[in-house]
């Protein structure tokens, strides 16, 4: 039995299509030199690109959730749960490296962006993890 395909599975499809799309272009753009992460602390550096197959892992999860979840498929709230909680992990994970760091104690421009980039992952990532979970009890039942 399939889940009804309702107006916020279709907005979450939506959501998760756009931001896997943006995810794996702008990890294409790092690859390829047009976008720099400017990180001349060699610890970040190497931090942040460890960070490049977890994303790209994250980015497909999410195209596929969306996709699923738009084309009411059975997998999609399993997807969606799926890529949530790697969203939540990635984003805590995140945030305790450079709260150790100490780098998001200062108001910078670019530690305030890191902030703001993480805390979306966790909220997001919580709001839509609480909702697959739903959906997914629901199609499983």
């Amino acid at each position: 039995m399939r889940a009804p395909n309702g107006g916020v599975r279709n907005a979450l499809g939506m959501v998760m299509l756009g931001g896997g799309a943006l995810m794996l272009v702008y990890w294409t753009l790092y690859l390829t030199g047009i976008v720099d992460l400017g990180q001349s602390d060699p610890v970040v550096a190497s931090f942040e690109s460890a960070f490049l197959l977890a994303d790209t892992l994250l980015g497909v999860l999410l195209l596929a959730a969306g996709w699923s979840l738009l084309a009411g498929r059975r997998s999609g709230p399993y997807l969606m749960t799926v890529a949530a909680a790697m969203s939540v992990y990635l984003g805590l994970l995140d945030l305790a490296f450079y709260a150790r760091l100490g780098m998001l104690s200062s108001l910078s421009a670019a530690s305030l962006f890191e902030l703001s980039l993480v805390s979306t992952c966790v909220v997001g990532g919580s709001i839509c993890l609480a909702y697959g979970w739903k959906l997914f009890t629901s199609v499983v039942r």
